[in-house]
């Protein structure tokens, strides 16, 4: 499978299932801004506090495949893997669809991610061990801390300034790659002196071009 990261924003997704895991599934999505309605017989208390929270549709019946015609994405969650697999034989072939816990039988796989800020990290061992893909997350949580959300936003406030600079492309990737350095991402006063330094240096770019003219 080809490792792909999804703008959900707006786009809507079915669920098929209301306990647990269908609930689960729509806990890793409710930050992505995406249309979520859950389709089942019945409802657990998680996706009724979920759906209730988040405005996510709730119909109280079977899915059938004519539930998924215009959803972008389709996650088959009901407790009962022959359900599941009978749904997902009758969606299209060129659908999004996850069968949780199955592995091999959709055509998308929901990684364990750690986010940080503009930071995503995505690992999965391809169905071959869900335990040692906690275990990764687990430590790469604490390798990637928190402190990467301030410097990942560091990073992009200083990109976007750079990139408005009239100056060449070469010098633009050195100033660039020099924001990589460890000093920048551990120390906070490190990142405010360089945003500054960027800033005066945009300031003076544009004072001299406004001079020239």
């Amino acid at each position: 499978m080809q490792p792909l990261f999804i703008d959900l924003r707006g786009k809507k997704v079915v669920i098929a299932g209301g306990g647990r895991i269908a609930a689960r599934k729509a806990r890793v999505l409710e930050e992505e801004g995406a249309d979520i309605t859950f389709i089942a017989p019945a409802f657990s208390e998680e996706a009724l506090l979920i759906a209730e929270s988040k405005g996510y549709g709730l119909i109280e019946r079977k899915a059938a495949a004519a539930d998924f015609t215009d959803a972008f994405l389709a996650i088959l969650a009901t407790n009962d893997r022959s359900a599941n697999d009978e749904l997902q034989k009758a969606l299209p072939a060129n659908q999004l669809v996850c069968v949780v816990d199955e592995f091999e039988t959709g055509n998308v796989t929901f990684p364990a991610r750690v986010r940080r800020g503009g930071l995503q990290i995505a690992v999965t061992s391809g169905g071959t061990s869900p335990k040692l893909t906690r275990k990764l997350k687990k430590e790469l949580e604490v390798l990637f801390d928190e402190t990467w959300s301030v410097y990942t936003e560091f990073l992009g406030n200083c990109r976007l300034v750079i990139k408005r600079l009239d100056l060449p492309a070469e010098k633009k990737d050195r100033l660039l790659w020099s924001l990589l350095e460890d000093e920048y991402r551990l120390s906070e006063s490190k990142q405010e002196e360089k945003a500054e330094e960027i800033r005066r240096m945009a300031e003076s770019v544009r004072e001299d071009s406004e001079a020239v003219w």
